[in-house]
């Protein structure tokens, strides 16, 4: 494999472009929280498609957290060009990536995480890493941006970050009740030392994480939906060393300028969209989170 040449001329605008106190926040803290990376009326698109067809397509699948609590989401690796194709591939949030990790990077995956009004599902305590170094990433230069399409509060379960809890390292995942999480052990001592922030996000806002940060989330105790949307890259030299992980493997990422949503640069919001839906005859998807609602869509397309 070899790596792509850095892009000579950047294709992110200034305004979007992260600046060395905040990669060096990011290296901090583990996480940086970039206010307005996206324009409201830039996910208006989205937002709107989401609350006319929360099914996502027939796409979005309900698994359980560590208490039975549904909670519901929707993954993709291919990027074509519905707007959930043409979005991980914006200048500005490739060139972030690649800012905070130093290195040129590729599209992992990426997901949107619904929670409807008055949801009781949480997003246990985990490391993204402590999944993707089970499919073959041998180090954890791996980023995530996770942006808010509607408001995030702490009423309607916005993320919480744990601050400099990327640097406890790899920390063992196994079950926790129904779902999968982090060792509650070594938990139970990284909440004892480092701070919890709640991520309360305003839409177009955004927070690009480090796969070794702690994160969960707690149910929606509103009367409005919190939907957010992940987007997850990994260094090209990191892609997965072991078999059977061909659509997390190096792609090259063709960049898009920043300007792609508001030049309406997508044919629909998500109805042509390939996503990765869990195989129907498993109990459980590949992170060891019990499915409680599989599909409507038929899983002709990948599995989660």
């Amino acid at each position: 494999m070899t790596a792509p040449s850095p892009v000579a001329s950047l294709l992110a605008e200034p305004r979007h472009r992260l600046n060395p106190a905040e990669i060096a926040a990011f290296r901090r803290d583990g996480f940086v929280i970039r206010r307005a990376l996206f324009d409201p009326e830039e996910l208006t698109p989205l937002a709107e498609a989401c609350r006319r067809d929360p099914g996502i397509d027939g796409a979005l699948v309900g698994i359980a957290d560590s208490s039975g609590n549904l909670q519901e989401v929707v993954s993709w690796t291919e990027l074509g060009e519905d707007l959930l194709g043409v979005m991980p591939r914006l200048a500005r949030l490739v060139e972030g990536a690649e800012a905070l990790l130093g290195t040129p990077v590729y599209h992992w995956h990426s997901k949107l995480s619904m929670k409807r009004p008055g949801s009781a599902g949480r997003w246990d305590w985990h490391q993204d890493y402590g999944y993707w170094y089970q499919e073959g990433c041998l180090y954890p230069d791996l980023v995530t941006c996770m942006v808010a399409v509607d408001p995030a509060t702490e009423a309607n379960g916005c993320v919480k970050l744990v601050k400099g809890s990327h640097l406890a390292g790899r920390i063992e995942h196994g079950k926790v009740g129904e779902a999968s999480g982090v060792d509650p052990a070594r938990l139970e001592k990284i909440l004892a030392r480092h701070e919890v922030v709640p991520c309360a996000l305003a839409p177009g806002d955004a927070a690009f994480f480090h796969a070794n940060t702690l994160h969960g989330s707690g149910p929606n105790e509103s009367s409005a939906p919190r939907t957010i949307i992940h987007f997850s890259y990994n260094a090209v030299h990191n892609s997965p060393f072991i078999e059977g992980q061909e659509r997390h493997a190096y792609r090259l990422l063709a960049k898009l300028a920043d300007d792609s949503l508001r030049a309406g640069r997508f044919k629909t919001v998500f109805s042509g969209q390939s996503f990765h839906l869990p195989d129907p005859s498993r109990p459980a998807n590949s992170y060891g989170y019990k499915v409680l609602r599989h599909a409507a869509r038929r899983a002709t397309d990948g599995m989660m």
